[in-house]
Parts: structure tokens; C-alpha cells; sequence
């Protein structure tokens, strides 16, 4: 087996989340909206299956059956333009939106972005509408199911260590 000859990770190629952007969407055309009253986000999936043990062995393997992705992020409440009144209008008119997001990832010196799609992203479990906390910053959580699988729309790579490809 061959051992990466460089094995001193450079960490100027670290990223902090001041690298990272969420845009959604405009639902009124194609382009998208930065969200910058977000300050955390994350995608998530989940790898669901069964168990299943063949008669006489005493190893239970897992057989994958699907997967799963979900999306959730805090946002600084400053407008609803954006999410939380089409979300509502259409609710009241009997049906739930369907919304389209990518996420980036840049390196802070320009020499990289990673961007993902995540499209046809419904609102999943706990939505947060309103919520107070004196002294606080007014924040609200969402929670999406996407029903489709990521896809990498464009990739970085490494200056300092051996690519794969």
C-alpha cells in the first residue's frame, strides 16, 4: 500500500464558515437569492436499511434500502419576502412549495468553490415561525426534505495534496 508522501495537511486551504454561502432560489425567476441572514446551515444525509442474518450465521448484515437528505438552518428574522411568505400564502391556498438551494464553499483566496444543488426541498418536521428571547437576536429554524440528490455543479480540489483522479 502506497502512504501520501505529503502527510503535513497545509491549513491555509481550511475553510471556516465565513466561506460559506446558502442561496435559494427566486420563486418569481432563475436566479438565486443569497440568504445572509443565515448563520448556520447543514445537509445531512441519512443512509436507511435493514438487518437481515442468514440462517446459520452468526454475522447480521445491513442491507441498504434508501437514502435521505435534509436541510436545516437558523436565519436572522429581517424579511419574509423570501421564504416565509410564499411558504404561508401557498399553505393557505392548499399546498406546500417547493423550493431549490445551493450551497458554497469558497476558498478564501479564490483558488476553489465546491457548489451543490439542493433541489425540490419541502418543508419537513419543525418550522419555525416566531420566536423571542429578550436580549436575543430574533431567530427562526427550518427544516427541509429534499427530494432529490445532491449534485456537485462544481468541485475543488487540493493544491497542496495528491489528487485522486
Amino acid at each position: 500500500m502506497a502512504y501520501n508522501n505529503n502527510n503535513t495537511l497545509n491549513v491555509t486551504e481550511l475553510m471556516t464558515g465565513k466561506d460559506c454561502r446558502l442561496f435559494v432560489q427566486n420563486p418569481n425567476g432563475a436566479d438565486n437569492i443569497l440568504l445572509a441572514e443565515i448563520n448556520e446551515f447543514k445537509v445531512i444525509m441519512t443512509v436507511n436499511s435493514v438487518q437481515y442474518q442468514p440462517v446459520g450465521s452468526l454475522l447480521e448484515g445491513t442491507v441498504p434500502t434508501g437514502v435521505t437528505f435534509d436541510l436545516t438552518f437558523t436565519e436572522a428574522v429581517i424579511r419574509d419576502d423570501v421564504i416565509m411568505s410564499p411558504l404561508l400564502k401557498a399553505i393557505q391556498n392548499g399546498y406546500i412549495p417547493v423550493y431549490h438551494f445551493q450551497g458554497a464553499n469558497a476558498k478564501f483566496d479564490g483558488s476553489g468553490e465546491e457548489r451543490m444543488t439542493f433541489n425540490y426541498a419541502m418543508p419537513n418536521g419543525q418550522f419555525g415561525l416566531m420566536n423571542a428571547v429578550p436580549g436575543e437576536v430574533v431567530k427562526r429554524e427550518q427544516s427541509y426534505r429534499l427530494n432529490a440528490i445532491p449534485r456537485l455543479i462544481a468541485e475543488m480540489a487540493s493544491k497542496y495534496l495528491p489528487s485522486v483522479a
